[in-house]
């Protein structure tokens, strides 16, 4: 067996050691190595110096511009929303404002038709009054016709034809405080010389209830009932739409025997017909404000019509 020839250049005493290969990036190096350090005696580490900037002025700058677009978008948000409101409000305003027109509007046109109504029943009646004071007068005079003079007092002594306004809208304008939605002041003072002034002035001129009264307890002493069975009879008839007879009091005309006064007394015909004067007057009169009121009530509607575009 041949022996194992040594390398030349190495130590005897390394031939025990084994050999290392090193890679070409690594360096060989004999020293010991160092310990690696642990969890135990980790080295604790200086604390990096902190660079200060001294920018105080230009960072407050920027500070206050976002607080104030902040503000003012709050504030742009809370504005759109006030006029938001706003608008809705004066549109529901509006919209309510034009209904109580149109109702207001539907009022006149009510009282126009009851106006001409009784302002025509009214005429009939101051006619049949007249021709009551013609028949009185000769019965003062001792010559009257007894059936006509019972003709005229039933038919029209105490009577008149009221027209009765309709005020619900412009009571639901005063109690609602809509009112207040009116603008147009011209109008709101039309409306209330109409309504204040001519419509209780109207009413003002009606016989009053104690003329009535003192006028049929006058008319009870001179006329008798004890022979117009058919005329009270007649009042049987009264239905819910109506509170008048179906009497026909041209029947009293043909009365036989004539009907009978029960006073003849000229004094008693003649304060008769003084209280028939005083209503047929105040007839005439409430008749004038009527045809007045009528003017007035056609005026309101031509005006507002105008004032709201209404058809």
């Amino acid at each position: 067996m041949s022996e194992e020839i040594e390398p030349p250049g190495i130590p005897p005493d390394d031939k025990r050691k084994p050999r290392q290969e090193f890679s070409n990036s690594e360096t060989y190096d004999n020293r010991e190595a160092e310990p690696q350090p642990t969890a135990d005696n980790q080295p604790t580490p200086e604390p990096t110096p902190m660079e200060v900037h001294h920018h105080g002025h230009i960072h407050s700058k920027s500070k206050w511009k976002e607080y104030f677009f902040q503000f003012f978008m709050l504030f742009l948000a809370v504005f759109c929303g006030f006029l938001a409101e706003y608008q809705l409000e004066h549109k529901i305003e509006s919209d309510r404002e034009k209904l109580n027109i149109k109702e207001l509007v539907e009022n006149l046109k009510y009282d126009i038709i009851r106006y001409d109504k009784n302002f025509i029943n009214n005429i009939e009646i101051t006619k049949g009054l007249d021709s009551l004071r013609t028949e009185l007068k000769y019965a003062i005079t001792g010559s009257g016709n007894n059936n006509a003079l019972y003709y005229f007092s039933l038919k029209y002594a105490g009577q008149y034809s009221e027209a009765v306004v309709n005020t619900s809208a412009i009571m639901e304008l005063k109690h609602s405080g809509n009112m207040r939605l009116l603008n147009n002041q011209k109008l709101v003072s039309e409306l209330g010389d109409y309504y204040e002034r001519k419509v209780y002035a109207a009413r003002e001129k009606l016989p009053t209830a104690e003329q009535n009264e003192a006028l049929k307890g006058k008319g009870d002493e001179i006329f008798s009932f004890l022979g117009l069975d058919d005329y009270i009879s007649s009042f049987d008839t009264i239905s819910e739409t109506t509170y008048k007879s179906s009497y026909n009091f041209q029947n009293i005309h043909y009365y036989q025997p004539p009907l009978q006064l029960l006073k003849y007394d000229p004094k008693d015909l003649e304060t008769y017909y003084t209280m028939i004067v005083q209503s047929e007057i105040r007839l005439k009169q409430y008749n004038f404000w009527l045809a007045l009121n009528k003017k007035s009530a056609e005026k309101l509607i031509g005006d507002i019509q105008k004032e709201y575009n209404l058809e």
